[in-house]
């Protein structure tokens, strides 16, 4: 069973002008929640010291948190960098891997943001220092709604398997069901 810890940013009174909205991925998550019965911790973070604050929190009591090995992020972004709230509050996946380099060894990380995983070198960089165990996301800008089902069906589908270097291949029952929502969001996995 995995577990999830998911970091959000503001959607509705958010600062990036015309993309307001009301949805929120916690109760997609209370949804995998019910199903699966696995836990989810859901933190919302607006600037660079929330996320650093949570990174520490959750890397200090690594044995208590330990059984939590997908981490969600569900922000605004673009290439290679997702973007909080404040003013000079975005953050490269470079830097992202230097805040906290142990929080994401063996974990899958997942970026729900719009360009993130657009440089493939970059991610595979992330991947890499981190040591994490599988990282995903999208190249392209993505709509909100699409990329919410799209990121239920992954974790649905994460649910079912042990084995999550499954998600690389191309002919896999969750690239071969949701292909088209796939290719449109431009999902990357590496």
């Amino acid at each position: 069973m995995h577990n999830i810890i998911c970091f959000e940013t503001e959607w509705l009174y958010n600062s990036h002008k015309g993309n307001q909205f009301k949805l929120e991925t916690k109760s997609l998550l209370d949804c995998l929640s019910n199903f699966y019965n696995c836990n989810i911790i859901h933190r919302h973070i607006l600037l660079k010291e929330n996320l650093q604050y949570y990174l520490d929190y959750f890397t200090k009591d690594k044995r208590k948190f330990s059984k939590y090995d997908i981490v969600y992020f569900a922000c605004h972004g673009r290439s290679h960098t997702i973007s909080l709230e404040g003013k000079d509050d975005d953050i490269d996946l470079i830097e992202l891997a230097n805040i906290n380099k142990d929080f994401f060894a063996n974990k899958i990380v997942h970026f729900s943001s719009c360009q993130t995983l657009a440089n493939d070198k970059v991610a595979l960089k992330f991947k890499q220092q981190t040591g994490a165990k599988l990282v995903t996301g999208y190249k392209s800008s993505v709509d909100a709604m699409r990329s919410a089902i799209a990121d239920l069906a992954y974790f649905n589908e994460l649910m079912h398997i042990k084995n999550v270097g499954v998600i690389l291949n191309d002919t896999s029952n969750f690239r071969k069901t949701y292909n088209s929502l796939l290719e449109e969001l431009k999902f990357q996995a590496v």
